[in-house]
C-alpha cells in the first residue's frame, strides 16, 4: 500500500473538512486556497469520496462538502482504497488467482524472488492493519494538539 498524492491531498481535504463540521458545508475553494492546492483537482478527489458515502455536498450560494459520516468512523486505510484504488495483491498473483507469465512458461520462481515477495507480502499486511487502525478523527486530533494558532478562525464567512 502506498500514500500517494492523490490519498494524501484528500486526506488533507478530510481534515479540513472535520476541523469545521459544526460550521456546515464547506466550499472547495475555501479548502483548496488553506491547503494550497489546485481547485479543481480537488473537487475530483471530492467527487470520488461522494460517491463512496465518505462527504456529502450541498448545492447553493451555502453550499460545499461536508463529512457524511463521524471522523472517527472513518479510517485511513478506507481513504486510501477510494482515493489509490485497491492494490495488487502482494503474493504474485493477480485477483483471480492466476500467476504471471513466469508461471505460465512452467519455469520455477527464483528463491530470491520469493523471499522479496514473503517480506512485501509482511510488510504489506502490517501496513494496512496500521492504517485501518487510525482514523480521520485522530488525525483531526493530531492536528489540533500541535495547531500553533486555534484553528476556528480560519474560516470566516462574509454575508
Amino acid at each position: 500500500m502506498k500514500l500517494s498524492t492523490r490519498s494524501t491531498y484528500g486526506m488533507q481535504a478530510l481534515i479540513e473538512l472535520g476541523l469545521t463540521m459544526s460550521r456546515g458545508p464547506v466550499p472547495a475553494s475555501m479548502i483548496a486556497k488553506q491547503q494550497d492546492l489546485s481547485v479543481a483537482y480537488l473537487e475530483q478527489l471530492l467527487h470520488r469520496l461522494k460517491l463512496r458515502g465518505i462527504v456529502s455536498s450541498v448545492r447553493g450560494p451555502k453550499g460545499g462538502y461536508c463529512l457524511a459520516k463521524d471522523p472517527d468512523q472513518i479510517s485511513v486505510g478506507e481513504i486510501v482504497r477510494v482515493l489509490d484504488g485497491e492494490q495488487p495483491a502482494p503474493n504474485g498473483k493477480s485477483k483471480n488467482g492466476h500467476r504471471g507469465a513466469e508461471g505460465r512458461r512452467g519455469r520455477g520462481v527464483p528463491h530470491a524472488q520469493r523471499i522479496a515477495h514473503a517480506v512485501y507480502r509482511c510488510v504489506h499486511e502490517r501496513l494496512t492493519k496500521s492504517l485501518e487502525q487510525v482514523s480521520l478523527g485522530d488525525l483531526c486530533e493530531d492536528v489540533r494538539a500541535h495547531a500553533q494558532a486555534p484553528l476556528d478562525h480560519r474560516y470566516v464567512f462574509h454575508i
